[in-house]
């Protein structure tokens, strides 16, 4: 584990040092800008060269680098693919860690579900803030932000708890293998990056794919709810198996107002009130509670984790605007969360306004899937639609009442003769259309004289 010396992280990849220096790292960075006192600069071959930026890092005080070309700027390991170099460091570090591994995956709620968990384990480590847990953070979930965070493992950290995301078959079963998870989780499996995956059929085998790394003596936590689930749990081998679901499973959730949901296990009965809105997130809890008892957490440890949770902004957060409720979920969307938010609005009273801008990465079906929401969203009873963008079906799907602005500079100069009336405002789109912009132009409206 981190720290060590080069010499030492050399030896992990089995290559020869280019230079005699030896000093002590303490981190790895892929990010000039981002390094600190200590860290190896990691240069990466992509749209920018990352030995172009071993200069930069070495001002901020990196302390070497690990790289594919000749320098003299900076103690180095030269290797001839820094990106594979990386992730072979990744599986050796996680060797020499002994804690329990936590790793989830799923086409939705990844993210809260990982806040809820981290906010459990928390205190399952006890007490609150003495640094006993990694987790992932932000937007880590990939080849390059899966072992950076692995390098993040040192020997007082009781749990390590991994999000593992991916837009093609193969990756999740890449990113399992060198965390390894002891307890594993798979949320559900929906129509979302099927520009990789192909088809849904894809998407389920791709995301299941963390069964196979995950330890043989372990557990694996399913969604009884998901269409996936008997796929899923048919791959589990001798492993064990921990559901959750509405209506079966080992925990059963059961909503009781937009933001309390009851969970049952076995004899068990907790009452939460969540810090979010909506019932995808009450599923979400039930996940992070189904992996957190599988190892051992008391009832008081998971009722105070998903109470406090800090839950990132995006994910169906409200905001008072004035005589207006905001509801920002602009983190990420796929077809199935979009229809989350849209059965949540439909739920309130007052004249209700969706905003959303496109989805992404739906492949050859994405104008029909984004006009079928557009129809969902009039079905459900929501007053107006805007979409931009490339969310013309989503317009066009909705009809009377629906307004397509083309570009999202030009929404938010309209938005506040878009907005009059209307009482409760929900902005939603894939991360790439930008709009939290709306939701920041929505909030600067409100506090301008």
């Amino acid at each position: 584990m981190l720290p060590c010396t080069l010499n030492q992280l050399a030896s992990m990849i089995e290559v020869s040092r280019t230079t005699t220096a030896n000093p002590m790292i303490e981190r790895f960075s892929i990010n000039s800008r981002n390094i600190i006192e200590g860290d190896l600069f990691i240069a990466l071959k992509g749209v920018r060269d990352g030995h172009d930026f071993i200069q930069d890092a070495a001002d901020r005080g990196a302390k070497a680098v690990l790289a594919s070309q000749p320098t003299t700027i900076l103690p180095s390991i030269r290797v001839a693919n820094t990106q594979f170099a990386l992730t072979q460091l990744a599986r050796r570090l996680r060797d020499d860690y002994h804690g329990v591994v936590f790793a989830l995956t799923g086409s939705q709620g990844k993210t809260s579900t990982r806040g809820f968990l981290r906010s459990i384990l928390d205190r399952m480590a006890g007490p609150v803030g003495s640094s006993k847990v990694l987790a992932t953070q932000g937007n880590l979930n990939n080849h390059l932000g899966v072992p950076l965070t692995v390098s993040g493992l040192r020997k007082e950290h009781q749990f390590a708890l991994f999000e593992l995301g991916a837009s093609a078959a193969g990756e999740i079963g890449h990113l399992t293998s060198i965390v390894r998870p002891k307890i594993s989780g798979l949320l559900n499996a929906r129509m979302a990056h099927l520009d990789g995956f192909g088809s849904i059929e894809g998407v389920i085998q791709g995301k299941g794919e963390i069964i196979e790394h995950t330890d043989p003596d372990g557990i694996v936590v399913l969604n009884r709810d998901d269409a996936a689930f008997a796929t899923w749990a048919h791959c589990t081998g001798l492993r064990q198996i921990m559901t959750f679901g509405q209506k079966q499973g080992d925990i059963i959730w059961t909503p009781v107002s937009e933001q309390r949901v009851r969970l049952d296990f076995g004899a068990k009965r907790i009452d939460v009130q969540l810090p979010t809105l909506g019932k995808h997130f009450m599923e979400n809890a039930a996940a992070a509670a189904a992996m957190a008892f599988s190892n051992g957490a008391s009832e008081q440890e998971v009722l105070l984790g998903l109470e406090e949770a800090h839950i990132e902004k995006g994910r169906m957060t409200p905001i008072k605007i004035g005589s207006k409720l905001l509801i920002d979920d602009t983190y990420n969307a796929s077809p199935q969360s979009v229809r989350s938010a849209v059965d949540w609005l439909s739920s309130q009273s007052g004249e209700r306004q969706l905003i959303l801008g496109g989805l992404t990465e739906l492949g050859p079906s994405a104008k029909s899937e984004m006009k079928t929401l557009g129809i969902y969203a009039r079905k459900k009873g929501i007053d107006r639609l805007i979409s931009t963008g490339s969310g013309l079906p989503l317009a066009e799907g909705f009809g009377v009442n629906a307004v397509y602005v083309e570009t999202l500079d030009r929404l938010i100069s309209e938005l506040s003769g878009l907005t009059i009336g209307v009482d409760i405002i929900l902005v939603k789109g894939s991360r790439s259309t930008q709009m939290d912009q709306v939701v920041e132009s929505l909030k600067q409206m409100q506090e301008d004289p």
